[in-house]
């Protein structure tokens, strides 16, 4: 594949040269108390040669025009390169510097417009990673091709579906990425609260944490079709999305650790009238085990579309070459 090119757009450098004209008339007007510089300039006699005011709007526009240079070389320059397994940033004008980001690592694509951007068909593109970093390519134009091509990379790399739109998720059917629940407690062939459901629940959040994330869908069965989330938010003291959400982080808290809580994310959406969650799973930064009540630690990780249980011997060989 050939590499392509993004530069950021004008607007880009138009910021900078703005921010740098604000600390720079900041700097100059704090250093005018420091000393009655027009006294300094005429004891060196330099005064006989020109003016000290003609002198100040020499100097300070040189000083525009040097600074505004290496702000447009310096925007000029930089790029974004989009490889086929990785996007790369270059940037600097004498000593360059190479930053480059795993296309595989790619969780969601999105766009951003302000007013201007939109009048100038130019847009945001902002790249979330599975392991929470952003990364911003500013004032894009042909910003939708440029999306394309790096969804198209992206998924080939991964596999993973970069959308979060739950009709969609909902459509391709469960995956590596995305695993549906049909209630988060609530046994509906026996009518009451189970806790072999809520281990169902964290167990997946496990799989996920161990692999390399995903989105678990709670209110919807094994056959794509959405129940909500009432008989669920009926067994909680709050019974609504808060309660629910509490709960999501409780189990969490309790069954898998504290320290993992950052790794997951929680929203709500509505289809059909019916209130389904979205659990959204980062990989996370060590091995995640699920606590028993007998004090047992469970390994599990996602495989395919399916939750798998791991030996201890099959954890430790996979924890030596996954972290």
């Amino acid at each position: 594949m050939r590499r392509i090119i993004i530069k950021e757009g004008p607007l880009v450098f138009v910021r900078n040269v703005l921010t740098m004209e604000i600390i720079a008339s900041l700097f100059f007007f704090a250093i005018s108390f420091l000393g009655n510089y027009e006294l300094l300039y005429k004891s060196l006699n330099f005064h006989a040669f020109i003016r000290f005011d003609i002198f100040e709007v020499i100097a300070f526009s040189g000083f525009q025009l040097v600074y505004i240079t290496i702000l447009f070389l310096d925007w000029y320059f930089a790029r974004f390169e989009i490889h086929e397994k990785e996007i790369v940033r270059k940037s600097g004008l004498i000593f360059r510097r190479k930053k480059s980001v795993s296309l595989s690592d790619v969780a969601s694509v999105e766009i951003y417009q302000s007013p201007i951007s939109r009048m100038m068909y130019h847009a945001t593109i902002i790249l979330e990673h599975s392991n929470g970093r952003v990364t911003k390519i500013k004032n894009v134009s042909n910003y939708d091709e440029h999306v394309h091509v790096i969804k198209q990379l992206a998924h080939s790399s991964s596999g993973r579906l970069l959308t979060r739109d739950p009709k969609i998720l909902i459509e391709k059917g469960e995956g590596l990425f995305v695993e549906f629940k049909e209630t988060m407690r609530y046994d509906a062939k026996k009518g009451e609260i189970s806790k072999e459901l809520e281990k169902m629940i964290t167990k997946t959040i496990v799989g996920f944490l161990n692999a390399d994330g995903g989105t678990l869908i709670i209110g919807v069965n094994d056959d794509g079709r959405v129940v909500g989330l009432e008989n669920d938010y009926k067994t909680l003291p709050k019974k609504n999305r808060d309660g629910f959400e509490n709960h999501i982080t409780m189990l969490i808290k309790t069954m898998i650790g504290m320290t993992f809580t950052k790794y997951v994310s929680t929203s709500f959406e509505t289809i059909d009238g019916k209130d389904i969650c979205l659990v959204i799973v980062r990989e996370g930064h060590k091995p995640a085990y699920l606590h028993n009540g007998d004090k047992k630690e469970d390994f599990y990780v996602r495989v395919g579309n399916s939750t798998q249980p791991y030996s201890m011997s099959e954890a430790s060989e996979y924890i030596k070459t996954h972290w």
